[in-house]
């Protein structure tokens, strides 16, 4: 009898650790959902912050390593230590500060001119059926059309100047952004639009009060799409059209096999994009208050 109580207390010590173990791998989830977060809750601003510098940092890091290791080669995919050499080079030479300020200010211009236009031709549009369904099938083909094969012509049409490289960046950026703002003004909900007009809303006030504010999320989309492309388009312009700013740097780098030089003027970029769409997620906040 006792050999068997034994037997049992054992089963039992058993059957509880089991139970105990089962329970823990059921409170704890698996690593891919606990890497992929719980959807209901969203990050807070500072975790997204931190995960974002941490992928940046761990990027770096490993560009270094595998660059020391001479895994990549550095002629080719230089290294960070390399870059940052090229780019004390380059400020103390002012060749880098004046890249800047040249194309700081054809992106500056030549993004203003952009939105401008995507954004009041999309409501445009967007709002008037009519004259929407007479453009829009001209908007698509001219989004569609590879833009920078049409370099050449608008090199013979504004010269190879400043001109030109501003013409080459809107036709570049504006095309998103008035497609996203034409699809978010086109959405508004009709429900909403007749109880305005049933109050004796003119146009002017349905559109402002209404479809506007219903559409900022696809505006700062448009918006956000637009800066990429503009910012492409400000070294495609330059790589292209004369041989100044940023795409002037890395051309000239590009030819003296100078990668360190070149990566340079990538990053720079890479990075402006980053802080400018920070700034329109910001920007997003804020007008969220206006639509409520």
């Amino acid at each position: 009898m006792q050999v068997s109580k034994d037997y049992q207390t054992m089963d039992d010590v058993a059957t509880t650790r089991m139970t105990q173990l089962v329970n823990a791998r059921a409170a704890r989830p698996p690593l891919w959902r606990r890497v992929a977060g719980d959807r209901a809750k969203d990050l807070s601003r500072w975790a997204k912050f931190t995960y974002g510098a941490s992928g940046i940092v761990i990027a770096i890091v490993l560009w270094q390593a595998l660059s020391s290791a001479h895994v990549l080669n550095q002629l080719i995919y230089s290294s960070p230590l390399g870059v940052l050499k090229a780019a004390r080079t380059l400020v103390d030479d002012g060749a880098l500060g004046a890249a800047v300020a040249q194309s700081a200010e054809l992106f500056g211009i030549s993004f203003g001119l952009a939105l401008a236009i995507g954004i009041l031709g999309g409501i445009v549009i967007g709002w008037y059926r009519r004259i929407g369904a007479i453009v829009d099938p001209l908007v698509s083909i001219a989004y569609a059309a590879p833009r920078v094969a049409l370099i050449p012509v608008i090199t013979v049409a504004f010269g190879i100047g400043f001109e030109a490289q501003v013409v080459t960046v809107v036709l570049m950026a504006v095309f998103p952004i008035m497609i996203n703002v034409q699809a978010g003004v086109a959405s508004a909900d009709r429900n909403l639009v007749q109880v305005a007009r049933g109050y004796l809303g003119t146009n002017l006030d349905v559109l402002r009060t209404v479809a506007l504010p219903g559409a900022v999320p696809h505006i700062i989309s448009g918006v956000r799409q637009g800066l990429a492309q503009a910012l492409i388009g400000v070294v495609v312009a330059e790589y292209l059209i004369g041989s100044l700013g940023i795409g002037g740097l890395i051309v000239s780098a590009g030819q003296s096999l100078d990668s360190a030089s070149a990566f340079v003027g990538v990053l720079i970029m890479s990075f402006a994009a980053l802080i400018l769409t920070m700034l329109l997620r910001r920007l997003e906040r804020r007008l969220d208050h206006w639509r409520r």
